[in-house]
């Protein structure tokens, strides 16, 4: 469909380096998830 007109701007390609937090969240956003339902759940509902 689009067609390349030559004349986008060169962005160079950025360090691919991954980072620990980034490796990391996936694994703890289900433990914050948890964590925050448990809390809010005591709070209000005296769970």
């Amino acid at each position: 469909m689009t067609k390349n007109l030559g004349n986008a701007r060169y962005v160079p390609p950025r360090d691919t380096k991954i980072s620990f937090f980034s490796r990391l969240a996936p694994a703890l956003f289900p433990l914050v998830v948890a964590a925050l339902g448990y809390m809010i759940g005591r709070q209000f509902f005296g769970l």
